[in-house]
């Protein structure tokens, strides 16, 4: 061989290798750096746009299927009379046809449920059967300004074993599914507002442990469903009931109940009175809801007063307003849309950050969620991530570790989730969250400009290395 060739052979070696290895700098250097254009940070709007979610909102009579047809929620106002009209026997048939249950949990709706021993009316009812009424015969037949009825006695020992049994068996119905999502504590005195008129002759609240008897009827036996009381007695502190107001939108009685709310106080009874016990920020673990006052016409609670009517329910941090609420055209009014946007949570994702961890070959994802609301989400509804091709092939999905009742209005609370990046997702990807009820019916809104997938809202967009990525809502 010539030595003068073959001493060229180490440096076209050398050669090849160092042109070799600047090609591999090159490729590597430009996969890094479009792995690391994936370093993204996006930021959010909210939505100024109501938003029909379920669990809030206007809750009319279930009875009523022309003024349930665009709500979340229906109202169940049961008496006993209904419930039970023959002793120990639970009507449940009827119950399910006056209040179309099948339609409202085929359309994915939930329930406030209130049980009734008395509602004024018309002149010589009782919302009691006659069996019940021949084995106690020591309540009162009235007429009186809210109209006329029977008022109870509710000390008496029959009377009381026989609604813990009605209640017990009101509640193992209730508890097959979660469609009744509040029950409104009632029973006791008219409408079940824990109160009875002073006309009523020799028939008023029973003691204070009585009555404490009665909430631990419900208490103990509903299991699926928040509990709410009509004023913040001494029991809804110690339970962590919620509470209901039915003068919402009248500004004395309202500003009352959050008298009693802030100070304490007590109400009379006909024996040891019951206790009122100062409540700060309940609202954050247990809902409010109730009824619009009948005493305020509601062309001016929602017109005129509106200002007005908007801030108590806000001050009141409501979830719910009904049975009565505004229906057909008056629910359609610009008022009643305001307060639809005042009802309950509003939750959106105000930013979401996406990191390319190169040792991992992983893409971390955080998400910012906050609630501009006025309460809180009270159940911990599941939360999944999806990351998708361009083309909405699914690649990952993954829980999101947040618990909702915890997203208070004014906070935030940041998820992290990590996923492989894959060969799949390097030409772009699309990232969706999706939040379901339990049972998989039916999904949660956010409150953003979000492109729907299915019941996926697709909340940020990367296109691929170089090119516009982030689609800002």
């Amino acid at each position: 061989m010539n030595k003068k060739n073959s001493s060229k052979i180490p440096f076209l070696l050398a050669a090849v290798i160092i042109i070799t290895a600047a090609v591999a700098a090159v490729v590597l250097f430009s996969e890094i750096s479009s792995r690391y254009e994936l370093n993204q940070t996006a930021a959010f709007a909210e939505s100024d746009e109501f938003i029909a979610n379920p669990l809030i909102g206007f809750a009319p009579s279930a009875a009523d299927k022309e003024a349930c047809e665009d709500t979340q929620l229906v109202y169940i106002g049961l008496t006993w009379a209904e419930w039970e009209p023959t002793e120990g026997v639970y009507d449940i048939q009827a119950l399910e046809e006056k209040y179309h249950i099948a339609q409202w949990k085929e359309e994915g709706k939930h329930a406030v449920l209130r049980f009734l021993c008395d509602v004024p009316g018309s002149s010589g009812h009782m919302d009691l059967l006659e069996w019940l009424y021949l084995q106690t015969m020591d309540g009162s037949f009235y007429t009186i300004s809210y109209g006329s009825g029977y008022s109870p006695n509710y000390e008496n020992s029959i009377f009381r074993a026989a609604h813990s049994a009605a209640v017990e068996a009101l509640a193992a119905y209730c508890n097959e599914s979660d469609f009744v999502a509040y029950v409104e504590l009632g029973s006791l005195g008219h409408w079940g507002e824990w109160h009875v008129h002073s006309d009523v002759d020799g028939a008023g609240m029973p003691d204070a442990e009585i009555c404490r008897e009665y909430v631990l009827d419900y208490y103990n036996n509903f299991t699926n469903a928040r509990l709410l009381m009509r004023r913040n007695y001494e029991m809804v502190s110690d339970l962590g009931l919620g509470l209901y107001n039915d003068m919402t939108g009248d500004e004395e009685s309202t500003r009352g109940w959050l008298g009693w709310i802030e100070n304490g106080g007590s109400q009379q009874t006909d024996g040891k009175a019951l206790e009122y016990q100062a409540l700060e920020s309940f609202w954050e673990t247990a809902p409010v809801g109730g009824e619009f006052s009948s005493a305020t016409p509601m062309e001016e609670m929602l017109g005129e007063n509106l200002e007005e009517t908007l801030g108590l329910i806000e001050e009141t941090h409501m979830s719910f307003i009904g049975p009565y609420c505004p229906t057909g055209e008056e629910a359609e009014s610009e008022g009643a849309q305001e307060v639809l946007k005042r009802l309950g949570y509003r939750l959106y994702i105000s930013g979401l950050t996406t990191s390319y961890s190169l040792w991992e070959n992983e893409l971390r994802i955080s998400m910012t969620w906050e609630n501009t609301g006025t309460a809180p989400m009270y159940w911990d509804w599941p939360v999944t991530m999806y990351v998708c091709t361009l083309d909405g092939e699914l690649e990952y999905l993954e829980t999101v570790e947040i618990h909702l009742t915890q997203l208070v209005p004014g906070t935030q609370i940041v998820t992290q989730n990590s996923i492989p990046y894959t060969e799949q997702l390097q030409s772009g990807f699309m990232i969706g969250v999706c939040i379901t009820d339990p049972e998989q019916e039916e999904t949660l809104k956010l409150a953003m400009g979000a492109e729907k997938m299915g019941q996926v809202q697709v909340i940020y967009v990367y296109e691929g290395a170089n090119r516009n990525s982030v689609f800002i809502y």
